[in-house]
């Protein structure tokens, strides 16, 4: 008997739908700290928004015990506010497809096949938001618009706040540990504030080889962590470093980026009701394709940064100097 639309939906359901959320959240460096940190949140309203502090109150001075004191108030917080960005991904079931599956471990077979199509889409299209530099406005916000010196976000522009900015280095070239102003341990100097500093480090798989040679045999200590999810990492100054294919890409940069980040201060946040929903499959005889059918995931929500100057980004760094 040919592969049946309540057959295709039993099977789904039973066995693979609800691995299309899993994959997208745990093959990617970022999101799957994110993921396992229980910074995923879910959120409803017409808008995203968080509070910020974007200021320092800076009143704390020294005084005479019986001096008069002048009492002032100043703005130190403000609402961030981020639209909902919407991503979907379809897979569609052609009627010879539909012949040709017969049997159960035939349509095991195709539905599977199906599935893991699904999935490798939406995780690329994610990971292509989540570093393009040439962003769609109909994406979530990239890192290379949330790590950014001059760029705003969330509504709110560093000309406004001048602590809204994050650390940005656009002319070192070579990568290097220790040193002057472009080294990788005063980028992280620079991004320090107080108990906070960047918690993940995410670069292109050549700069990742380049810092690992940089780094002394005997200080080369994995992350249990991201090692456990699969990710090879290297530590430096506690921090994981670990390299993501997907910053090779010509819209990441072509490899020349490398991102700081502290993961505390970012969330994840999507639509409860759109969380990569799945849909049935369904048939498409309205839409002309007879004996065909689809089904779609689809996900909405952006990516929260509540401080910026805890990140840093190179922007040209070249592995081979």
């Amino acid at each position: 008997m040919a592969l049946g639309i309540d057959e295709a939906n039993t099977v789904s359901d039973k066995f693979y739908d609800k691995t299309i959320t899993q994959q997208v959240y745990e093959k990617s460096p970022l999101f799957y700290k994110l993921k396992q940190e229980k910074k995923v949140r879910w959120d409803g309203g017409t808008q995203i928004q968080f509070a910020i502090r974007y200021n320092t109150l800076d009143s704390a001075i020294n005084v005479n015990p019986r001096e008069q004191i002048e009492f002032g108030q100043k703005e130190t917080r403000t609402g961030g506010v981020l639209d909902y960005k919407f991503t979907v991904a379809d897979a569609m079931i052609s009627w010879d497809e539909r012949v040709k599956n017969t049997g159960k471990p035939e349509i095991i077979n195709l539905l599977r096949e199906k599935t893991d199509e699904l999935q490798q889409d939406m995780f690329n299209k994610f990971q292509a938001d989540l570093y393009n530099t040439t962003q769609s406005s109909k994406a979530f916000s990239g890192l290379d618009e949330i790590v950014d010196a001059g760029d705003s976000y969330a509504g709110i522009a560093v000309a406004d706040a001048a602590e809204w900015a994050a650390i940005e280095n656009t002319s070192a070239t070579e990568l290097y540990l220790y040193g002057d102003s472009n080294s990788l341990s005063h980028q992280i100097n620079l991004s320090t504030f107080g108990p906070d500093k960047p918690d993940l480090i995410v670069t292109s798989r050549d700069l990742y080889n380049k810092t690992e040679s940089l780094i002394q045999p005997q200080e080369r200590f994995e992350d249990t962590m991201m090692a456990d999810a699969g990710f090879t990492t290297v530590k430096f100054h506690g921090i994981p470093i670990v390299g993501d294919y997907a910053l090779d890409a010509s819209t990441a940069g072509s490899g020349t980026y490398m991102y700081g980040l502290c993961c505390k201060y970012f969330e994840f946040r999507c639509h409860p009701d759109y969380d990569f929903k799945t849909t049935p499959w369904k048939e498409l005889f309205q839409a002309g394709y007879i004996n065909a059918m689809a089904k779609a995931v689809s996900w909405a929500g952006n990516i929260v940064c509540k401080m910026r100057k805890v990140n840093f980004k190179y922007t040209a760094l070249d592995y081979t100097n």
